[in-house]
């Protein structure tokens, strides 16, 4: 008899996603391998043989998540190759392979069948694990509509955290050189305009109609495809407004507008924490089976405009 339900393959470098759903797992009565958990059991033992013994005796089905790290890795190939060695042997499907990229890995036939990560949350996929070594996971809990479309923006904003990061620097990659002063004052004017676009965008995202369409009315089900596509297109408003900070960052105008685009490049500063901290929020809310999609964005326009009206001035 199998000591786990499932044993999980990863790389380091994918450890926070990997630990979620390890975390569902647990809620879902599905037992595990999970290296964290198993720290003190770990201490001291031969890991060669003890992780080959959990890779190709312990467990029902290996969990293998595989991405450009996983491929590279010693002790990930270490892993692999006790779950293969087994999976040779099985008279069913033994690895489960669910990939973060399109990483070939030696041994892993082409056509095996995998679940892509890009696309699913950790919940979705500890949901799924459930299912396939037959633990019921029963019917959806009220309010699951908010989950997924929490767990889902929090999946793809997780992906933009070098953008974060070179925001929160006011990192510059140079761009766009203007020299003449009228080609600088429609720029500016044309990219003010983008910059109230993103924000409207984000804001009527979350609407009363774009949630009914989404979520569903009052004592309905909501869309789980139409639940994902409006948490994709929140995170893309998320991202074009830090795209438009770095282009703004990165744009060389004539030396009196230099502060004005400076200025103008940091109106995105108070809506992207706003973004920021409201998907915080929702996330811990639906951990409570609560939510409220209710973000209101602001920022203050009166310092660009000061610098506005001195540059057309002078």
């Amino acid at each position: 008899m199998p000591k786990y339900d499932v044993c999980l393959s990863f790389a380091g470098e994918d450890r926070d996603y990997v630990e979620e759903v390890a975390r569902h797992l647990t809620d879902l009565g599905v037992s595990r391998f999970y290296d964290t958990d198993e720290q003190a059991d770990l201490w001291g033992k031969n890991l060669v043989e003890h992780l080959d013994q959990i890779y190709r005796k312990d467990s029902r089905f290996c969990v293998m998540f595989i991405s450009r790290a996983y491929a590279q890795k010693m002790w990930t190939k270490h892993e692999r190759q006790a779950a293969f060695d087994r999976a040779l042997v099985s008279d069913t499907e033994y690895v489960l392979p669910a990939r973060f990229d399109d990483t070939e890995i030696p041994a892993l036939r082409v056509g095996t069948g995998y679940i892509d990560l890009r696309h699913r949350t950790p919940r979705e996929l500890a949901a799924m694990i459930a299912a396939k070594v037959g633990v019921a996971t029963g019917a959806p809990e009220p309010g699951w509509e908010y989950q997924l479309f929490a767990d889902t923006v929090a999946l793809h904003m997780g992906k933009l955290g070098d953008k974060q990061i070179s925001h929160e620097l006011g990192e510059v990659t140079p761009g766009r050189t203007i020299t003449a002063d009228t080609d600088a004052l429609d720029n500016y004017r044309a990219r003010a305009r983008v910059f109230d676009e993103i924000v409207n965008r984000l804001g009527e995202l979350l609407s009363p109609g774009k949630q009914q369409w989404a979520f569903g009315p009052a004592g309905r089900p909501g869309d789980r495809d139409r639940i994902r596509l409006l948490a994709n297109r929140f995170v893309e408003a998320y991202e074009e407004l830090l795209d438009w900070a770095a282009e703004l960052r990165g744009t060389t105008p004539p030396e009196r507008f230099r502060v004005l685009y400076e200025l103008t490049a940091r109106l995105a500063d108070q809506p992207l924490k706003q973004v920021e901290a409201f998907v915080a929020e929702l996330t811990a809310a639906t951990e409570r089976n609560a939510g409220d999609l209710h973000l209101v964005l602001t920022y203050d326009p009166s310092p660009v405009a000061a610098e506005l009206e001195k540059v057309q001035t002078t």
